[in-house]
């Protein structure tokens, strides 16, 4: 089981960042909601939502229960799950929820302190700053 709860302790960090605790059996971690806003003359056209999770600890058959259980909602264009794990290259899976027009889903699993992907750049920032803030 992977455990890097201890990223918690810096809770300023995800305060700043609208990150809350989350859980779901035995995985925990961290959640948000992003909102996206598309504008034109006339004011607001769409309004889109990613749901964010930064997973530190966990069992490996939450990975697929996760994915299994993520259902779309209306204007949910994006769930993406972040699983921090203790070593290995950084690597992502993607599916689509009705070939993609009720959404996406994205696994990405990232070891704390190595180089940061594209993909999830905005989250593995943060944990990046969190970990050096704990001095690890």
């Amino acid at each position: 089981m992977a455990d890097f709860s201890f990223l918690a302790s810096a809770s300023e960090i995800w305060e700043e960042w609208r990150f809350e605790p989350w859980k779901s059996g035995a995985a925990e971690g961290l959640y948000r909601r992003v909102s996206m806003v598309k504008s034109g003359l006339i004011g607001e056209v769409a309004r889109y939502y990613a749901d964010d999770y930064i997973i530190w600890k966990y069992e490996e058959c939450d990975v697929d229960r996760l994915k299994r259980e993520a259902k779309s909602e209306s204007d949910l264009l994006l769930q993406r799950f972040v699983f921090l794990r203790e070593n290995g290259a950084y690597y992502m899976k993607k599916s689509s929820l009705m070939f993609g027009f009720r959404g996406f889903v994205e696994l990405h699993f990232f070891t704390p302190g190595d180089d940061i992907p594209k993909a999830i750049q905005d989250t593995a920032f943060l944990v990046n700053a969190a970990l050096r803030k704990l001095g690890k």
